[in-house]
């Protein structure tokens, strides 16, 4: 269903690095397609590029299929935590935002930071869009992100049909990619990223040994 409007609607989705991305870029993919809107994602960054580089990486390819995905058009503002409300209420009035969408998990975040409500800031200085907070559960992928911060990481061949994990860039190393280590085990164990032909694909290691690349070797 496509609802009439009397002016042209134009969405802003207001995402930063972490798990909760996704399914608000959805959210907002979908009502930009009930609406017949143009979509627009800014990405806040306001984290240490030294500290966050690989995070950034994977969460970046992620945003860009996604883009690519709804022909939304995707904006990257680098700038400090307090100065958020004035990034966003800069970017919609720029784009001629009808709807603007946060997520509450980023809300709490950036309240407990700065003291204040993001919501109020954002309701005083863009009057001219409507905001919606989406809820925690509705936002978020999982319930918990339960991984170390990414980083560098390579995938050899061990001659057998396996991959084993290293961190040193070897000769003969087959995929270069991300690994985040389960927060749960002293083990090399949790999700190793890496992008092929612009799509980011995971596979679980077990132990520092990937057992099956079949759906990448596939791709």
């Amino acid at each position: 269903m496509t609802f009439s409007t009397s002016q042209k609607e134009n969405i802003l989705v207001c995402v930063n690095y972490g798990h909760n991305g996704k399914k608000l870029i959805s959210r907002g993919a979908s009502l930009a397609k009930q609406l017949g809107a143009s979509l627009t994602i800014l990405v806040f960054d306001s984290l240490p590029e030294e500290e966050f580089k690989n995070d950034k990486d994977v969460d970046m390819t992620l945003f860009k299929e996604l883009a690519d995905e709804y022909e939304a058009n995707l904006v990257l503002e680098k700038s400090h935590y307090h100065d958020i409300t004035k990034v966003i209420t800069n970017k919609a009035k720029e784009v001629d935002a009808s709807q603007i969408i946060i997520g509450q998990f980023i809300e709490s975040i950036w309240a407990k930071l700065i003291g204040g409500s993001i919501v109020n800031e954002l309701l005083e200085k863009a009057p001219f869009a409507d905001l919606h907070v989406v809820p925690r559960e509705r936002s978020e992928e999982t319930e918990d992100w339960n991984f170390e911060r990414g980083v560098h990481a390579y995938l050899v061949d061990d001659g057998n049909g396996a991959y084993d994990l290293h961190f040193d860039d070897l000769e003969g190393q087959t995929f270069e990619g991300i690994f985040f280590k389960h927060l749960q085990t002293d083990f090399n164990s949790g999700i190793f990223a890496l992008t092929k032909d612009g799509q980011l694909l995971e596979v679980r290691v077990d132990d520092g040994k990937v057992s099956d690349l079949t759906d990448i070797d596939e791709q």
